[in-house]
């Protein structure tokens, strides 16, 4: 989430982008020759390919599984406010699509500064300079242990090169904690997988948008609802079978059956993984093992609801504790919106382990935290929203921001490649240069629909 500290992504200006990528919203200049595709999937990478082969002539339908759009964008406004429980920001507004496709369509948006943050220790708030400076070496810790990586003969975890750096250093156990703090901020929070998890050769992969991160103060999917006008879009038709030959694809779902001469595949990895739907023939050998390689990271959120606003100004709030269930971290969201909401992160394997805790046992523990900063004496929240991604059986997980051991991006390229010119594949994990992004998910989605 606080995705600044350090640049995992270097700014690439695209051909394709400097060309306008001919948007998915926007009509094309010659349009080819008519023929029905199907769409799997009704996230972003889906709308925008459908948006795309529809301003191309093709016939296009969208078959999604769920009962709504949007996929892992998901804006809930049952507390009477738009909360966005999947995908929240525009990360790096300069030249982003999505930053286009806001503008095309005349929407708010808001910048989070990353530097309005106030840590607490154990309940005592830490000067900016003890802050700022954790922040600097934890930087160059990063730096150290990527170094100290290249330098191997093969690749290690992003834990391994850190704790290499860590025993040659004298560190107090404060700067430890708030190092510890900004790494669990910065890579599991950004990355949703812990450290021993990440690869230290590849952790750093891919390209960055230049500029600020920008949120949807009146929802993600505002988005979602303006690509969506005027597609053929089917529901709640989950799908359990892809047949492809005889220039021909057939996609029975739970209901239905649905032909067409080509389809995109916009399956979230981890449904992928879960063999939930069957491929006939199966897909080939190198993109089943690319699907087994990559990884599935999981964020998680829980939105609290209070009475009134008792906490700080700023925009986030970190909390450091020797309670080994501390959460770390808030967005204040009373800052974006004129109600007294805070919105608690978590990554990695403690996001997976809050899925199984009772809705009361989850409020006891983030309250803990909470009460520890700000007193017994605060209330308890009036509502919650939880997120619970890794359960989620049209996701299995939140995104594929980052490789695991081991493994290059050159699976992603495999798991992007199409299959006999039939099967085409889009979705944030197939982008090189922007996995775990909605913007990698749009750009795939309409790279796609150019190849068919």
């Amino acid at each position: 989430m606080l995705n600044h500290l350090y640049q995992r992504r270097h700014f690439l200006q695209l051909s394709l982008l400097a060309t306008g990528l001919a948007w998915a919203c926007s009509p094309a200049n010659k349009p080819s020759s008519p023929g029905k595709v199907l769409v799997i999937g009704a996230g972003i990478a889906g709308l925008a390919a459908a948006r795309k082969l529809q301003s191309q002539g093709k016939t296009v339908t969208v078959l999604e599984g769920r009962d709504r759009l949007g996929g892992r964008i998901f804006t809930n406004r049952s507390l009477g406010l738009p909360i966005d429980l999947g995908a929240s920001w525009i990360h790096g507004v300069r030249r982003n699509p999505i930053t286009k496709l806001a503008r095309d369509f005349q929407l708010t948006t808001l910048p989070t500064d990353y530097e309005s943050l106030k840590l607490f220790l154990d309940g005592r708030v830490l000067s900016p300079n003890t802050v700022k400076k954790g922040r600097k070496l934890t930087e160059k810790l990063l730096n150290a242990a990527i170094a100290w990586g290249e330098r191997q003969e093969e690749d290690v975890s992003l834990d391994a090169g850190i704790q290499q750096i860590l025993a040659k250093k004298q560190f107090s156990a404060q700067e430890q904690q708030v190092i510890a703090w900004w790494l669990n901020a910065e890579v599991v929070g950004d990355l949703a997988l812990d450290l021993d998890q990440l690869s230290l050769y590849e952790w750093q992969e891919g390209k960055d948008f230049w500029g600020d991160d920008y949120l949807f103060p009146g929802g993600y999917d505002q988005i979602i609802e303006k690509l969506a006008a005027d597609l053929d879009l089917r529901l709640e038709e989950k799908v359990v079978e892809i047949k492809y030959g005889n220039q021909e694809v057939v996609v029975t779902t739970e209901k239905n059956s649905f032909s067409a001469a080509a389809a995109i595949v916009t399956l979230p990895l981890g449904v992928l993984k879960s063999n939930t739907v069957t491929f006939q023939p199966p897909l080939p050998p190198a993109k089943q093992q690319a699907i087994k390689r990559l990884a599935v990271g999981l964020l998680n959120k829980v939105v609290l609801l209070f009475p009134q606003q008792f906490w700080d100004q700023q925009e986030i709030i970190g909390s450091i504790s020797q309670n080994p269930t501390n959460f770390g971290y808030f967005l204040n969201y009373a800052h974006y919106q004129d109600k007294p909401v805070l919105i608690a992160f978590t990554g990695g394997n403690y996001a997976r382990r809050i899925e199984s805790l009772s809705e009361s046992e989850l409020v006891a523990v983030i309250m803990g935290d909470l009460r520890q900063i700000y007193g017994q004496t605060i209330p308890n929240p009036q509502a919650i929203l939880r997120t619970q991604w890794a359960k989620d059986p049209f996701a299995y997980g939140s995104y594929s921001a980052s490789l695991p051991v081991g493994v290059t991006s050159s699976e992603r390229d495999i798991l992007a490649q199409p299959v006999d010119n039939l099967l085409f594949f889009a979705g944030e994990a197939t982008s090189r240069n922007y996995s775990g992004t909605v913007h990698g998910a749009f750009l795939s989605g309409v790279q796609a629909a150019l190849e068919i």
